[in-house]
């Protein structure tokens, strides 16, 4: 058994724990500073080492923040080309859980553009929460009902919606097992919790090492395998916990533009990566597209989605 400096698992508890990635850092927006990722030794959940507070969270997204630009559109025709047929068959993927009139929370919403999608579907009520202010605006913008906060203090009556959106959020947050007890219980007996993260336990994170798209340190705080999800969610009380691996080589193109920029002066103004991201990413995605999709095939894919009941 080994212990860290300073490590406890937010889980279980434990004081255990073994290097999974070691000297990581923000190859995208350079905040200051280099993390390892440990994996506990007693419940196997990874976590980012040193831990951030809340206030060190909300500093480390700034006002280019992918996440938080308008659209897809503004990052690139070809991204958005890309987005949009990604976003396609998605739609046919979650039209089974949008029923008519639905109403609908997205956590960690961003700009607002997800909720749209749902709108399409057939939602009616869209709501969604944000500790960004200008994810907050944007997302207005789109007519979403948008609050400005943290989810665990968000102010909403049990049972109160038929939809909960989890799309690459729970890996940002300081307490994922509360998060999805709290979105398990705004949900109505019946209702959907829906969601997308990186998989910590796809060969291509083993290959890239410090440099994966989906490090993305300090904001993913913890990193999931199908494994430690599943468990997570059934812990939190929800059922018929699905995973599928997902056609989507955003985080194989990161991990290149991240070995790229690796030797960059200054990580905090490159402009080599407007909004995170250097301009021949959406090339590198459409070249990765085979790869990834015989990663998809073995289940080593890097991008999981998730969806699962409240009984």
């Amino acid at each position: 058994m080994t212990t860290v400096a300073g490590y406890r698992c937010r889980l279980c508890g434990s004081d255990a724990a073994e290097v999974a990635t070691r000297g990581v850092r923000d190859w995208e927006y350079g905040v200051p500073g280099e993390w390892d990722y440990l994996r506990c030794r007693s419940c196997a959940q990874v976590q980012l080492h040193p831990f951030p507070t809340l206030a060190e969270l909300e500093e480390a997204y700034p006002e280019s923040y992918i996440g938080h630009v308008a659209s897809a559109g503004s990052r690139g025709a070809l991204y958005k080309l890309l987005y949009d047929v990604k976003e396609y068959f998605h739609g046919r993927q979650l039209a089974p859980v949008v029923t008519p009139g639905a109403c609908a929370l997205d956590v960690g919403c961003g700009n607002g553009e997800f909720l749209t999608r749902l709108r399409a579907l057939g939602a009616g009520e869209l709501h969604g929460i944000d500790f960004s202010p200008r994810a907050v605006a944007l997302a207005k913008e789109h007519g979403v009902e948008a609050f400005l906060g943290v989810f665990l203090d968000f102010d909403a009556p049990p049972a109160s919606y038929d939809i909960v959106v989890m799309y690459n959020y729970l890996e940002h947050t300081l307490h994922p097992d509360q998060e999805a007890e709290k979105a398990r219980l705004l949900l109505r007996p019946g209702g959907h919790l829906i969601g997308e993260l990186p998989n910590f336990g796809a060969f291509e994170r083993r290959l890239a090492g410090r440099y994966w798209g989906g490090n993305h340190v300090p904001r993913h705080t913890f990193q999931f395998d199908e494994r430690t999800l599943v468990r997570t969610l059934a812990d939190a009380g929800f059922a018929d916990v699905r995973v599928r691996y997902e056609m989507n080589p955003t985080l194989l193109a990161l991990s290149l533009q991240n070995y790229l920029q690796r030797n960059a002066p200054d990580l905090r103004d490159n402009p080599a990566v407007p909004h995170g991201r250097a301009p021949y990413i959406s090339a590198l995605m459409l070249l990765l597209l085979p790869l990834n999709a015989v990663l998809v095939a073995l289940r080593q894919a890097g991008v999981i989605r998730f969806a699962a009941r409240a009984a």
